[in-house]
């Protein structure tokens, strides 16, 4: 058999939000890939690890790809490239490997780095689709994230208020992901605009927290793995 590579959506979070065809092709993989960030202190940690031993997969079949937690980008693009070495052996060999990614596979996710290499050298791959955080958080919140002619538009980082603004004034509805750098202004934010939102954290894990209003988010530390949907101009 030759060999391939499958780009698999593990979904947010809660393992029974996997799709069956996502996890089928991880039961039939011979290795599976998986992200993981290296702390300052040496330790490692992995959302998309915690999924996938919540799934009835081989756990010999696990191999982390680690990036060191830096803002210098240089240390992500040298995993990303051992990484590409690695998957390249493991098809040349006519393994089925996987490599795999919370949320969507084609969203913010660690195997888009891995596409040119991948179509430069001829080497076959699939990707199957997934549930991003987003995506859970409209069901959560239980509001439509829009309906008939609304936008939606999916911003991370941004850099002020006055960015956001103008981003709901163009959108009825813009969800906030990566939203380390907006922690510093975002609740003052929410509390001028008094528009309707949803937060949530950690979704879809036993960690999960949400809230629609400010009095549960104001004292809260907002961690890396949050989402703030905003219903501006509907």
């Amino acid at each position: 058999m030759s060999g391939k590579v499958f780009g698999v959506a593990l979904g947010p979070g809660d393992p029974e939000l996997i799709t069956v065809k996502a996890l089928n092709c991880l039961k039939k993989a011979e290795k599976i890939y998986y992200p993981a960030t290296q702390t300052s202190k040496g330790n490692q940690d992995s959302f998309s690890l915690v999924i996938l031993k919540q799934l009835d997969v081989e756990e010999c079949k696990f191999v982390p790809i680690t990036v060191p937690m830096s803002k210098d980008r240089s240390h992500a693009e040298k995993a990303y490239a051992d990484l590409f070495l690695k998957v390249q052996q493991d098809v040349k060999e006519g393994k089925q490997v996987a490599v795999v990614s919370e949320g969507d596979i084609s969203f913010f996710s660690t195997f888009a780095y891995l596409l040119d290499d991948f179509k430069a050298n001829s080497i076959d791959f699939d990707m199957i689709p997934g549930v991003p955080a987003f995506i859970l958080g409209g069901s959560a919140g239980r509001l439509p994230l829009v309906t008939q002619n609304d936008k939606l538009l999916v911003a991370p980082d941004l850099e002020n208020k006055e960015e956001l603004k103008s981003l709901l004034e163009q959108n009825q509805t813009v969800v906030l992901m990566k939203i380390s750098k907006v922690r510093d202004w975002i609740k003052d934010f929410i509390a001028e605009s008094k528009l309707q939102f949803f937060y949530g954290e950690y979704l879809g894990t036993e960690k999960q927290f949400t809230c629609t209003d400010m009095d549960n988010l104001k004292d809260r530390k907002i961690p890396y793995f949050a989402i703030i949907i905003f219903y501006g101009n509907k």
